[in-house]
């Protein structure tokens, strides 16, 4: 028997850092605003979240404002938690669901659609089982009570937890658990469903308005407004998509040994998605110090065609010419309305965009002075996502009558590649040095006094470097394990055996993230001592 007491856990999720704007904007204005200056507008996971938004409003401030949930047009089944349900179990009663309605109560075992304003038992559940509740309310009642008195309405992964919840219910009644319909989503697509309602809302009718605003005076609970309302609003997000710390490391390292170090202590060796990176990249170097510094990007492979500002290809329009690409170059022209592959140091007229929309820039630049003029500029050079926007280039070089000339696009062949195998493919090098130029080198390193411009290096030279990432806390916890009977608890095998169970638990309780377990030793080298006849007190170490 194992008695498992005292577990902690060092979580790696990332935090949305909030920022509240108190400047009065129409939802569709709030979105853009967001989406220029941080990432998007809020989203929301957890009551954790729906606290800190409310402590990032003024405090003086007690109307509503903006979040990033606006109704779509489909409806999804989804969980009162937030949880996916991607894949997710169900156990629909036959002809179920049939539109009865759009909130989910389980029946002699089997789940049955039924209005939501029904009044029903439920079923709640906390880190110790689910709890029947014999007090007939609607559904949104329900959630209410479950969040309040213990997690939420029950959510119901596989048959096993069905059986359990229908041990626990009367077997003639209909009882409420955790799924409904919902037809709201997040502006930056998330998936998880987290929602935080005032009672009697959300309304399916778009009279009562489409766009969702957070009330500060009312424990942060969301209404519905009409989109067009001006008021202030809570955008999230960094100066990049995914806010990184960086951290400087002011030690000479090789690559691997680089890599390795900030995997050990934090996430990774930097990863890099814009300018507004490289800058930060900059800041955070020591001012005394002017060489260059290892980032976490290397030389692999494999070819690929990316774009100049870093969007994934994946599933991307191509409109190459035919017989293109030829292995003529590494970087596309757009020539006659088509692509074509071209040597990167040709001299071509080329294309920005920015908010104005393209421009075309005669001025005859290599494709890397051009994505530096781009950027200087403008945005960047262009990304064509379909052949709408490639006929809006097409007719502004015809409007200028330079379709008999080739000209740059934003498409280009990498090979490099994230240590953290993140596939955005913004690239900074320093002129001359393309992404495939055959270098000194398969290792990127920055430059602190070329504007953060990269080069590559052997990765053998010793360099101080970039890690990004939350930094790594150890919690060192004691465990007291009694079994029956003769056990060899210094044995390896059941000492993996133990942290695979500690692990499960973790997970099962929603407490583990990428956190890594291992036992510590003592200095006899062991991690059980007996103590009063029985082993004591192994000890574990959360490594991340």
């Amino acid at each position: 028997m194992l008695i498992l007491t005292g577990l902690f856990w060092n979580s790696s999720a990332v935090s949305r850092p909030y920022h509240y704007i108190n400047t009065a904007m129409s939802w569709s204005e709030a979105q853009s605003y967001c989406r220029e200056r941080f990432t998007d507008l809020a989203t929301v996971d957890s009551m954790d979240d729906v606290n800190r938004l409310v402590n990032v409003v003024d405090a003086g401030y007690s109307g509503s404002v903006w979040i990033g949930l606006k109704r779509g047009t489909h409806k999804q089944w989804s969980w009162s938690n937030g949880e996916n349900t991607t894949s997710q179990y169900y156990n629909w009663a036959s002809g179920q669901p049939n539109a009865d309605g759009d909130c989910v109560a389980i029946f002699y075992g089997v789940w049955h659609d039924t209005e939501c304003s029904n009044m029903r038992y439920f079923v709640c559940y906390k880190n110790d089982g689910y709890i029947l509740v014999q007090s007939a309310k609607i559904w949104t009642d329900a959630r209410s009570y479950c969040r309040q008195y213990h997690t939420d309405l029950a959510t119901i992964h596989n048959s096993e937890e069905n059986n359990q919840i229908n041990q626990i219910i009367f077997s003639g009644y209909y009882i409420w658990f955790g799924l409904y319909l919902d037809s709201w989503e997040w502006s930056d697509q998330w998936d998880l469903r987290f929602r935080h309602w005032v009672e009697g809302q959300p309304s399916m009718s778009s009279e009562s308005g489409n766009c969702v605003g957070m009330s500060r005076s009312n424990s942060g609970r969301w209404s519905q407004y009409s989109c067009d309302v001006k008021q202030p609003f809570i955008c999230y997000g960094g100066d990049s998509a995914l806010y990184r710390p960086y951290h400087y490391i002011n030690t000479a390292m090789s690559w691997p040994e680089a890599q390795s170090y900030c995997r050990e202590r934090f996430t990774d060796l930097a990863t890099v998605d814009s300018m507004d990176d490289v800058n930060r990249l900059l800041n955070v170097v020591d001012a005394g110090y002017s060489g260059s510094v290892w980032i976490g990007l290397k030389n692999g492979t494999q070819k690929r065609w990316v774009w100049s500002n870093g969007e994934n290809t994946i599933s991307q329009n191509y409109n190459f010419a035919s017989g293109q690409p030829n292995g003529d170059g590494d970087c596309a022209a757009i020539y006659y309305g088509v692509w074509h592959d071209a040597p990167c140091h040709l001299n071509h007229y080329f294309l920005c965009y920015g908010n104005s929309g393209y421009i075309l820039v005669q001025s005859r630049k290599t494709w890397s002075d051009a994505q530096s003029y781009c950027r200087q500029h403008y945005t960047d050079l262009p990304t064509i996502h379909n052949f709408t926007e490639n006929n809006q280039i097409n007719n502004k070089i015809n409007q200028l009558i330079l379709s008999g000339y080739y000209i740059w696009i934003g498409l280009f062949v990498d090979s490099w590649g994230w240590s953290d195998q993140w596939d955005l493919t913004f690239r900074h090098w320093v002129e001359g040095q393309s992404s495939l130029s055959s270098g000194t080198g398969n290792c990127a390193g920055m430059s602190r006094s070329n504007s953060g411009r990269w080069s590559q290096y052997s990765c053998n030279l010793q360099k101080p470097f970039i890690c990004y990432g939350d930094g790594m806390r150890k919690q060192i916890v004691r465990l007291k394990v009694t079994c029956k009977g003769k056990c060899a608890l210094n044995d390896h095998s059941l000492q993996t055996a133990i942290l695979n169970e500690i692990s499960e638990k973790l997970k099962n309780m929603r407490l583990e993230s990428d956190s890594k377990i291992s036992w510590r030793k003592g200095e006899d080298g062991e991690v059980f001592h007996q103590e009063n006849n029985h082993m004591e007190a192994g000890r574990r170490e959360d490594a991340e």
